[in-house]
């Protein structure tokens, strides 16, 4: 009976993110004048962590854009990542620090600020 009871807590351990988990903010795309361009109802930030320049992507069950703008407004480096994609490696030759931008929709996206 103990080692099943042992054995049943450790399946219910999750894995946390690996490395950095990154803080985001939701923006709207376009702002519009008189109304609110964001959904009514909240929106859940994805779970990106960053390990050296690896994005760990956790539960993103919907395709996105991820762009990278460095400090003069610049996209840098800019890929379509498909929805449950669980890693993405960014170019080693990129270093710094940079917005990151996943834009799920034409509507809002999520931005985080990271260094390489």
């Amino acid at each position: 009976m103990f080692c099943l009871i042992g054995l049943h807590a450790f399946c219910q351990t999750s894995i946390g993110p690996t490395g950095t988990v990154i803080v985001w903010q939701v923006k709207p795309v376009t702002p519009i004048i008189g109304g609110n361009p964001l959904p009514k109802s909240p929106v859940e930030a994805p779970t990106v962590s960053l390990d050296d320049h690896t994005l760990y992507l956790y539960d993103v069950a919907y395709d996105f854009t991820l762009m990278l703008v460095d400090e003069n407004d610049e996209v840098v480096y800019s890929a379509f990542v498909p929805a449950n994609t669980t890693s993405v490696v960014l170019p080693s030759t990129l270093t710094g620090t940079y917005t990151l931008m996943l834009i799920p929709n034409g509507t809002y996206y999520f931005e985080g600020e990271i260094e390489l």
